[in-house]
């Protein structure tokens, strides 16, 4: 239950869900995780990292058949009634699961499939594809968080049109205003642009700084101040980049940021350099909180949520200088950009409630269920 944007989804859905129709259990592979702390007391959680350890001989699928196993154990032991599952590391384990101990499931991807399986999986890639198109088939119901995302998984596993549906991200208003409301100390002579999330290939963040380099070095934007909060693996290679630039006084990895809402309340511009997504809720969190927004056209998830541009300025991805040209318009009409997000915000709380997306989860999973 790490920091990330399905986890604190998933960590929504437990809060949420409706107590007198469901009875939620959580189950990790491993008890840790920030966002521990934020699920309700009312749900257990169970983990397979409590009772196993990675074994020392551990050959090829071993410690896959473990967790499955143990899942199942959990499905028959709390007499669950059905399966939720998130991301496709999950989709492995609970189809293999609900197989040993059958019930109704359901999975959620949150990821153009291409690029969250061929970036992630090192070994056995062909295999583990051929078992995730067998585990789509055998799932009751499946789904993309975006239309992007459900159009990807038909394409890229060559599943049938009708098997798979969407089922957006929510936004928890209430939660989202009270955590903007705490207090930043940002410097007052300077514009500040915000950015969010794991600091990997995927986010794009070097594009982000080239950009930083092009407005600061060679276009005089000198009140420029942007603050990146996550952490990651190319945490080194970025801040190397910032001192060879000499961009220490205008780049700031801020590191793991538990309250980023605080941060998109208070700064100017909120950027986002992902080269894909699925549903980003950092871009929906932004928005909500009131801070006018750019996004790079991702093969999912930004253009739907920002409807073609209305919403937000949308660039191609993989491109510093379209980035870069953005942040200037971003900076020279403010006021006008920020004028727009009474009416942002009046869009999110119609189509992302959790009152209407939440809502739709527990039908379907009623209906699952006959």
């Amino acid at each position: 239950m790490g920091g990330g944007g399905s986890e604190r989804q998933l960590a929504g859905i437990l809060r949420h869900l409706n107590r007198e129709q469901f009875e939620p259990i959580l189950y990790t592979v491993y008890r840790q995780g920030e966002l521990l702390d934020e699920i309700p007391e009312d749900v257990p959680v169970f983990s397979f990292g409590d009772e196993f350890k990675v074994p020392w001989f551990n050959y090829p699928g071993r410690l896959f058949r473990m967790q499955a196993r143990h899942l199942a154990g959990v499905i028959r032991e709390q007499k669950i009634e059905a399966v939720y599952s998130r991301t496709f590391l999950m989709t492995l384990v609970a189809c293999a699961a609900v197989k040993r101990s059958p019930v109704p499931w359901m999975t959620v991807e949150v990821a153009d499939p291409k690029h969250a399986l061929e970036d992630n999986v090192i070994r056995f890639l062909r295999i583990k594809k051929w078992m995730l198109r067998r585990a789509y088939l055998h799932a009751d119901l499946v789904f993309g968080n975006s239309e992007g995302v459900r159009r990807a998984l038909i394409d890229y596993y060559g599943l049938p049109e009708n098997k798979v549906g969407t089922l957006h991200n929510y936004l928890d208003f209430e939660w989202i205003d009270r955590l903007a409301e705490e207090s930043i100390a940002l410097a007052p002579d300077r514009f500040h642009i915000v950015s969010a999330g794991r600091l990997q290939n995927q986010k794009g963040y070097i594009y982000l700084l080239e950009a930083a380099d092009e407005l600061v070095n060679h276009r005089g934007r000198k009140e420029l101040q942007m603050h990146i909060l996550g952490q990651g693996p190319l945490e080194n290679e970025l801040r190397d980049f910032i001192n060879e630039k000499g961009l220490t006084d205008h780049v700031v990895l801020e590191g793991y940021q538990p309250n980023s809402c605080a941060w998109f309340s208070h700064c100017d511009l909120f950027c986002m350099p992902s080269l894909y997504e699925g549903m980003p809720n950092a871009l929906l969190e932004a928005m909500a909180c009131g801070v006018p927004v750019i996004s790079t056209d991702c093969p999912s998830g930004p253009r739907e949520i920002l409807k073609d541009g209305e919403y937000g300025k949308l660039i191609p991805t993989a491109n510093s200088s379209a980035l870069a040209d953005a942040i200037w318009q971003g900076m020279d009409q403010a006021d006008s950009w920020r004028e727009r997000m009474p009416l942002v915000r009046k869009y999110l709380e119609e189509e992302f409630s959790p009152e209407r997306r939440i809502g739709e989860l527990e039908r379907m999973v009623r209906g699952m269920l006959g």
